[in-house]
Protein backbone atom coordinates (compact mmCIF):
# COMPACT_ATOMS: atom_id res chain seq x y z
CA UNK A 1 0.00 0.00 0.00
CA UNK A 2 1.75 3.48 -0.85
CA UNK A 3 1.00 6.14 1.41
CA UNK A 4 1.66 9.02 -1.30
CA UNK A 5 1.10 9.69 -4.50
CA UNK A 6 4.55 11.50 -4.85
CA UNK A 7 7.83 10.63 -4.76
CA UNK A 8 10.32 11.10 -1.75
CA UNK A 9 13.94 12.20 -2.34
CA UNK A 10 15.48 10.49 0.45
CA UNK A 11 16.52 14.02 2.42
CA UNK A 12 12.38 14.46 1.87
CA UNK A 13 11.75 10.79 3.52
CA UNK A 14 14.16 11.28 6.49
CA UNK A 15 12.03 15.20 7.34
CA UNK A 16 8.80 13.14 6.56
CA UNK A 17 6.82 13.16 9.14
CA UNK A 18 2.65 12.68 9.12
CA UNK A 19 1.23 13.45 12.43
CA UNK A 20 1.17 9.10 13.06
CA UNK A 21 3.38 6.69 14.65
CA UNK A 22 3.24 4.89 11.35
CA UNK A 23 7.30 3.74 10.07
CA UNK A 24 8.02 3.20 6.63
CA UNK A 25 9.77 2.48 4.07
CA UNK A 26 11.44 4.40 1.60
CA UNK A 27 10.81 1.90 -2.20
CA UNK A 28 11.36 3.94 -5.55
CA UNK A 29 10.70 7.24 -3.76
CA UNK A 30 7.08 6.12 -2.13
CA UNK A 31 6.37 5.66 1.00
CA UNK A 32 5.83 2.12 2.06
CA UNK A 33 4.15 1.34 5.62
CA UNK A 34 5.63 -0.55 7.45
CA UNK A 35 3.64 -3.23 9.74
CA UNK A 36 3.92 -3.53 13.61
CA UNK A 37 4.39 -7.30 13.29
CA UNK A 38 3.66 -10.16 15.20
CA UNK A 39 4.10 -10.61 18.65
CA UNK A 40 6.22 -13.74 17.34
CA UNK A 41 8.14 -11.61 14.82
CA UNK A 42 8.80 -9.13 17.48
CA UNK A 43 10.22 -11.97 19.61
CA UNK A 44 12.34 -13.70 17.14
CA UNK A 45 13.88 -10.31 16.29
CA UNK A 46 14.81 -9.18 19.79
CA UNK A 47 16.30 -13.16 20.71
CA UNK A 48 18.45 -12.36 17.35
CA UNK A 49 19.71 -9.21 18.35
CA UNK A 50 20.23 -10.30 22.61
CA UNK A 51 22.07 -13.82 20.51
CA UNK A 52 24.55 -11.38 18.47
CA UNK A 53 25.42 -8.68 21.46
CA UNK A 54 26.44 -12.23 23.81
CA UNK A 55 28.34 -13.61 20.49
CA UNK A 56 29.64 -10.58 20.38
CA UNK A 57 31.34 -9.62 24.10
CA UNK A 58 31.87 -12.92 23.77
CA UNK A 59 34.39 -13.01 21.13
CA UNK A 60 35.35 -9.79 22.58
CA UNK A 61 34.71 -7.62 19.25
CA UNK A 62 34.31 -4.30 18.70
CA UNK A 63 30.39 -4.92 17.23
CA UNK A 64 27.36 -3.82 18.05
CA UNK A 65 23.60 -5.15 16.85
CA UNK A 66 21.15 -2.35 16.25
CA UNK A 67 17.93 -1.38 14.91
CA UNK A 68 18.85 1.20 11.71
CA UNK A 69 18.26 2.15 8.39
CA UNK A 70 20.36 1.12 5.10
CA UNK A 71 19.81 3.23 1.93
CA UNK A 72 20.28 1.81 -1.53
CA UNK A 73 20.01 2.51 -4.72
CA UNK A 74 17.35 1.07 -7.10
CA UNK A 75 17.86 0.77 -10.80
CA UNK A 76 20.33 3.74 -10.50
CA UNK A 77 18.40 6.05 -8.00
CA UNK A 78 19.16 6.60 -4.66
CA UNK A 79 15.27 6.67 -3.19
CA UNK A 80 15.11 3.52 -1.32
CA UNK A 81 15.85 2.99 2.13
CA UNK A 82 14.93 -0.25 4.35
CA UNK A 83 14.77 -0.59 7.74
CA UNK A 84 15.80 -4.72 8.90
CA UNK A 85 15.40 -6.08 12.10
CA UNK A 86 18.55 -6.35 13.28
CA UNK A 87 22.20 -4.82 12.06
CA UNK A 88 25.11 -5.77 12.65
CA UNK A 89 28.14 -2.76 12.69
CA UNK A 90 31.12 -1.68 13.82
CA UNK A 91 31.14 0.07 17.34
CA UNK A 92 33.31 2.97 15.91
CA UNK A 93 30.79 3.16 12.97
CA UNK A 94 27.70 3.17 15.58
CA UNK A 95 29.34 5.41 17.40
CA UNK A 96 29.89 7.72 14.47
CA UNK A 97 26.14 7.90 13.75
CA UNK A 98 25.53 9.69 17.40
CA UNK A 99 24.54 13.34 16.26
CA UNK A 100 22.80 12.45 12.70
CA UNK A 101 20.10 9.64 11.74
CA UNK A 102 20.89 6.27 11.84
CA UNK A 103 21.85 5.31 8.43
CA UNK A 104 23.99 3.65 6.12
CA UNK A 105 24.77 5.25 2.94
CA UNK A 106 26.01 3.21 0.07
CA UNK A 107 30.01 4.42 0.27
CA UNK A 108 29.83 4.27 3.85
CA UNK A 109 31.19 0.72 5.32
CA UNK A 110 29.45 -2.09 4.74
CA UNK A 111 27.62 -4.13 7.61
CA UNK A 112 28.95 -6.90 9.03
CA UNK A 113 25.44 -8.40 8.74
CA UNK A 114 22.37 -7.73 8.39
CA UNK A 115 18.84 -9.65 9.35
CA UNK A 116 15.07 -9.67 7.90
CA UNK A 117 12.90 -11.43 10.39
CA UNK A 118 10.50 -13.42 7.60
CA UNK A 119 6.36 -13.32 8.53
CA UNK A 120 3.56 -15.31 7.04
CA UNK A 121 0.34 -14.75 8.28
CA UNK A 122 -1.63 -17.79 8.06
Amino acid sequence: MTVALQRFTFEEYLAYDDGTDTRYELVNGELIPMSIGTGQHGRIAKFLESRFDAEIARLGQEWTAQKMAIRSPRAGRWDTCRIPDVVVLQSEQWAALADKEAVIELYDPRPLLIAEVGSALM
